[in-house]
């Protein structure tokens, strides 16, 4: 009998050990960075005095930062609902002489809409300014287009004609369709600059960007966002800042869906600048709730500017890149029914505890998990009539870092998630949604806390629009450091 050569197995075997050694040599893939506000935030500006244009309801916007070439910071922000006519809106300026200093002076108004000019009566929107050597270059919406101006001291801007003498550089208007081209950031990538601004042709909101080497001459449009999570309405891609996170070889887009005290601003990863995700969420890692978000690099520091939750002032706090949070052990396998049969509804109506409702994209981590909207007696569509608090078994906290799966109601009053103490019931730590189904993995610092003992609070004492809370479980966060 012939018998089969060794040398086959011992090739084989060989090869084996190589690849096990390889991969044991192989670095560990990057950590997927998020930004982080580090609080606390320091108020730059303020609600300002317009003189006889000073409305009552008038808010300062969209608005952007810039060092001047006499090393003062300078802010212009476009004030919406002011007595000023037309679409209501202006610039105005402040000036502070450090980044890191609160109430910057108030300069005055700083631009008004041309009309003769073909700009929109009050309807100048956004300032965006980058250096080119020795020029300051402003880009901005009048409402229907995107324009630009240029100054030599980053203070006194002056419109750049066009052919015709005006300062409209391109728009996405089309007949009998107001797109609405504004919010434009001006990136630099190589020898070629990318202007990121928002439009709704169609009422539907996207991120658009156009190429240009010269500041004036501008390639067609490409949506580079759209949809996912955040809807297609006409304000789902507001204020859209993009980044070049060197360090880590990515660019980052941010653009906000709400304002106010519910804000919410998604952020995307990309290596490809011209492509954020069209109708899907594959590049989304975070929201942060902000509004109108400018992201400043300066000294070797990051910091983020934003609207105040009121709407009356613009703020800076530091930023940090941290890795996204990454569930390890589970503390609660929702699926197992054993599991689900220790928590139990302490208060009100809501019944069941846990669901598996797929009426809207809650991307849960487990199928089943607590919604206190969803019932049986309307399947399909929320409840949010009803109301209730839910708690967990007792458990002991063995680590100092969890992540938590929140999503629903943002009014953190009424609708919230709360680890409490078992033993005296005080509240050690409360989250609550943003205004959307989808989960959110919330990272925690339970670190002071580390050895008592503790239950999971669900409270849901709302009854109106965004009346609930979802809670999909708690996991070890096994993420470590931070990185700038």
């Amino acid at each position: 009998m012939l018998r089969a050569s060794p040398r086959p197995r011992i090739v084989i075997l060989l090869l084996s050990i190589l690849l096990t050694l390889a991969a044991a040599r192989a670095p560990a893939a990057d950590p997927v960075l998020i930004p982080q506000v580090i609080e606390p935030w320091w108020q730059v500006a303020g609600d300002p005095d317009l003189g006889e244009w000073t409305s009552e309801g008038q808010q300062p916007v969209d608005f952007g930062v810039w060092q001047a070439a006499d090393g003062t910071w300078q802010l212009w922000s476009c004030i919406r609902k002011t007595k000023c006519g037309g679409s209501t809106r202006l610039f105005y300026r402040w000036e502070g002489k450090r980044l890191t200093d609160p109430d910057w002076e108030p300069k005055g108004i700083a631009m008004t809409a041309d009309p003769k000019l073909g700009e929109t009566p009050g309807g100048l929107q956004a300032p965006h300014v980058i250096r080119v050597d020795d020029t300051y270059y402003m880009h901005y919406g009048d409402w229907c287009n995107i324009c630009l101006a240029h100054s030599r001291d980053g203070k006194t801007f002056q419109r750049v004609p066009n052919d015709q003498g005006r300062p409209q550089l391109f728009t996405e208007d089309k007949p009998d369709d107001w797109a609405n081209a504004r919010d434009p950031l001006v990136l630099p990538i190589g020898d070629t600059y990318h202007c990121y601004y928002a439009a709704f042709p169609g009422r539907k909101g996207a991120v658009y960007c156009r190429t240009s080497k010269d500041l004036r001459t501008w390639s067609g449009s490409k949506i580079v966002a759209f949809g996912g999570s955040v809807g297609t309405g006409p304000t789902s891609a507001e204020c859209p800042h993009v980044v070049d996170h060197a360090p880590s070889g990515y660019y980052y887009l941010f653009h906000t869906q709400r304002y106010g005290e519910h804000a919410q601003t998604s952020v995307y990863r990309s290596k490809d600048p011209m492509d954020f995700g069209i109708e899907d969420d594959r590049c989304l890692v975070g929201r942060l709730a902000v509004a109108a978000p400018e992201i400043i690099r300066h000294d070797g520091e990051w910091y983020i500017a934003s609207l105040t939750a009121s709407l009356k002032g613009i703020a800076i706090a530091r930023l940090a890149w941290l890795p996204r949070p990454e569930p390890g052990e589970s503390l609660f396998d929702f699926d197992d029914p054993a599991v689900r049969a220790r928590w139990r509804r302490v208060e009100g109506d809501v019944e069941p505890v846990f669901t598996t409702s797929t009426r809207q994209l809650f991307d849960p981590p487990y199928t089943h998990f607590i919604g206190t909207a969803e019932s049986p007696r309307v399947p399909g569509r929320a409840d949010d009539a009803r109301v209730g608090v839910i708690e967990s078994p007792e458990f002991a906290l063995e680590h100092g870092r969890y992540i938590c799966h929140v999503s629903g109601g943002a009014n953190r009053e009424k609708t919230y998630v709360a680890i409490v103490d078992a033993a005296t019931g005080d509240e050690l730590v409360r989250l609550a949604g943003r205004e959307s189904n989808r989960f959110e993995a919330v990272p925690v610092d339970l670190t002071p806390h580390v050895g008592k003992r503790v239950r999971i609070r669900v409270v849901d004492t709302a009854t109106g629009g965004w009346g609930h809370v979802n809670f999909g479980g708690m996991f070890v966060d096994t993420s470590k450091g931070i990185q700038k």
